[in-house]
């Protein structure tokens, strides 16, 4: 098995396409979808909910963990670990085109499906346990529980975004420069088309707003039946995946090295904080309102910035090679007491204290651009571009 360290030591324009259909469409049963309230836990989609905020309700280990078992899924992963409800199969998405189902009490493979292409996207669990999952074979799946394939929808592009439920049930992502609203039935509720491509998720706020950014420089915001209500211009690529506040703003990262607050109602921007590097990855947003953004080269760190003005309230370096394309890929897991968790290029795993200090830190053999994962015991799993999967595991008190 292998492979990971641990180190304790401390260094802080919409077109309607109603009604069509996906390809070998199997019925999903009938009657409304639950509420959100209602759906089960497991950490279901990107950043363990539709806003992005990345808020973990199990506590992580303050020590040095230890590692249970490691996992070789036979491709580089960059997409986020998610479960099913009862966090008993771990969902994994790798570059070598499969998705893998393993146990999560050894690792052992449930079921291994093979999506033609690599795989970008974040599996996107449903209340029924289904999962969603795009690939760049231009297509989006729903898979079984069991590893079965129940419809495929071809897509306009790279369906390469992680998919994120909507209160209706419906999905929503991104391929190539396209967003889609699906039903669970396979059914294409609305298309919207961006002038370039699309790389962020979309995120869900109030009122089933839908945010995303596009490498056309803008941000946009659509509402639930597809209809524009707003884009502005960033001036530069917005790849890093909106995260929604508790108060409905709405934050995104740019290549201009900045993160942007925008007013959701009107699409005004609030402020911009110069941050010093790209920031490419999904934001998040801590209990108390902060941003959390991963910021790449010359000088590479996880930021905090206040929701306020975009004030810098913390920051944790790692060390950089100079290069622009080198750095931290997406903001900070938060756990339950505020502990942050994330992944960087430096092969490693940071997990720090409220006050910024280094609590312990764990090395792969490969990049960390996946979002770190927390499951409700404690355990964190670790997906990194060296294949592996790991579940790290605190000892008892």
């Amino acid at each position: 098995m292998r492979r990971g360290r641990v180190a304790g030591s401390a260094i802080a324009v919409a077109t309607a396409r109603r009604g069509a259909p996906a390809s070998s469409v199997a019925g999903l049963g009938a009657g409304p979808p639950p509420s959100l309230a209602d759906r089960p836990p497991g950490v279901r989609m990107l950043h363990g909910d539709a806003r992005h905020t990345h808020r973990a309700p199990g506590h992580a280990p303050r020590s040095a963990p230890r590692v249970a078992w490691s996992r070789d899924v036979g491709g580089p992963i960059q997409a986020q670990v998610t479960t099913s409800s009862d966090e008993q199969t771990l969902y994994v998405a790798s570059l070598g085109g499969k998705l893998s189902a393993l146990a999560r009490a050894d690792g052992t493979p449930r079921w291994e499906l093979d999506l033609g292409e690599r795989v970008y996207s974040t599996p996107c669990v449903a209340p029924d346990g289904t999962i969603f999952v795009g690939s760049d074979a231009r297509k989006l799946v729903l898979v079984s529980p069991d590893g079965k394939v129940k419809w495929s929808l071809e897509t306009d592009g790279d369906a390469d975004t992680g998919p994120v439920i909507a209160e209706d049930g419906s999905v929503v992502y991104a391929a190539g420069r396209m967003v889609y609203d699906v039903t669970p039935l396979g059914y294409v509720k609305w298309r919207f088309g961006a002038r370039r491509k699309v790389f962020t998720a979309p995120a869900i706020g109030q009122h089933g707003r839908i945010f995303f950014g596009s490498q056309d420089h803008r941000a946009y915001a659509l509402a639930p039946d597809g209809r524009l209500v707003w884009s502005v211009d960033l001036g530069f690529d917005v790849d890093g995946a909106p995260a929604v506040g508790d108060d409905g703003s709405v934050f995104v990262g740019t290549d201009g090295d900045e993160v942007v607050r925008i007013d959701a109602d009107d699409g005004r921007v609030v402020w911009r904080a110069k941050v010093g590097g790209y920031v490419r990855g999904t934001l998040s947003v801590a209990r108390n309102g902060d941003v959390l953004a991963g910021v790449y080269g010359p000088a590479p760190r996880a930021v905090r910035l206040t929701a306020e003005d975009g004030s810098l309230r913390g920051e944790f370096r790692i060390q950089g090679t100079g290069a622009r394309e080198f750095g931290v890929h997406g903001g900070c897991l938060e756990d339950a007491a505020g502990l942050l968790l994330f992944g960087a290029q430096d092969d490693s795993v940071y997990a720090i204290d409220e006050a910024g200090k280094l609590l312990w830190r764990f090395t792969t053999d490969g990049d960390v651009d996946a979002p770190v994962t927390l499951l409700g015991d404690g355990s964190v799993v670790v997906a990194s571009d060296d294949g592996h999967v790991s579940l790290l595991i605190g000892d008892p008190p």
